[in-house]
């Protein structure tokens, strides 16, 4: 049981691990719901942030009742070997998608040849750091938690200036209710990986006061879900409102193109921090360089 391992896993490392898995979905559930709905993309973003958060409150419970790991996976065995498989079995499939998305998104937001192999390669990669424990992973995906959610911020920060030009475009819900729902359900890969921290609370760091015997992390399962709910509903929001201030975006066969047609869908934040950059201070070159690094983090 994974409680048998030695708990040292405090609310910072919690934190890193859920932000890789969930709090990353950002980086492509914008493009994707922009290649769905075009300027109307905003509401399904911002539905889907409210699910996010809902989601995020109801696992600080999961974690509470369940400090010994598996969450609602490990509640549903009580009732039904039969139905904790069948959940065992949806939540990997979910892991080999989450997985290979975000692997994949990366390669394509820094333009290597051949992302497939490389994405292929990254993940054996993770693999075998991950054989050394979560307290070894924890510990880059705590340097790359910090990394990504600074760039964040920063680019936040740039987009500011542009929101008014982003109302002007936003443009109303669609009135096919079924279309919204089908955009809605299409970009609900951005609640993926919140299960990750109920995974995780058998080797996290014990409150003051309890005890193997009777163990409860509520306070470090608490923390971790609270910081990277925050951050990520925020700014997915935010980022969904503010990329209709790009101009001249279309779509074409699922994929998102500018006006020199360059397809964007999988690296539009690439895309954002080049045009604010390169708006804001006038010059192509630093917008290019500021995209690059936003691609490397």
């Amino acid at each position: 049981m994974i409680s048998s391992r030695p708990r040292n896993i405090n609310a910072l490392h919690a934190a890193a691990i859920l932000y890789g898995d969930w709090g990353t979905s950002k980086i492509y559930v914008i493009g994707l719901a922009f290649a769905l709905a075009g300027y109307h993309s905003f509401w399904l973003i911002a539905a889907v942030c409210v699910l996010m958060l809902l989601v995020g409150f109801n696992y600080i419970s999961i974690c509470k009742f369940n400090p010994s790991g598996g969450g609602v996976y490990r509640d549903a065995r009580k009732h039904s070997e039969i139905l904790a498989l069948a959940a065992a079995l949806f939540l990997v499939a979910d892991y080999l998608i989450t997985a290979s998305i975000s692997a994949l998104a990366c390669f394509t937001y820094l333009g290597v040849a051949h992302p497939v192999y490389w994405t292929i390669g990254s993940i054996l990669f993770l693999g075998v750091i991950n054989f050394f424990g979560p307290r070894y992973s924890g510990n880059l995906a705590l340097v790359v938690a910090i990394s990504t959610a600074f760039m964040v911020v920063v680019l936040g920060v740039i987009s500011v200036p542009f929101l008014k030009e982003a109302l002007n475009n936003l443009q109303a819900p669609e009135p096919d209710i079924w279309h919204n729902w089908k955009g809605f359900v299409e970009i609900i890969v951005a609640l993926s990986g919140i299960e990750a921290v109920a995974n995780t609370t058998g080797i996290m760091r014990l409150d003051p006061g309890s005890s193997e015997e009777n163990p409860s992390v509520e306070r470090v399962s608490k923390r971790a879900i609270l910081w990277v709910a925050a951050e990520g509903g925020f700014f997915t929001a935010f980022f969904g409102l503010v990329v209709n201030a790009l101009p001249g975006l279309t779509i074409v066969e699922h994929q998102v193109l500018t006006p020199d047609h360059q397809t964007i869908r999988d690296s539009m934040l690439r895309y954002m921090g080049e045009y604010f950059v390169s708006h804001y201070w006038a010059s192509p070159t630093i917008g290019y360089f500021f995209g690059a690094l936003v691609s490397l983090v």
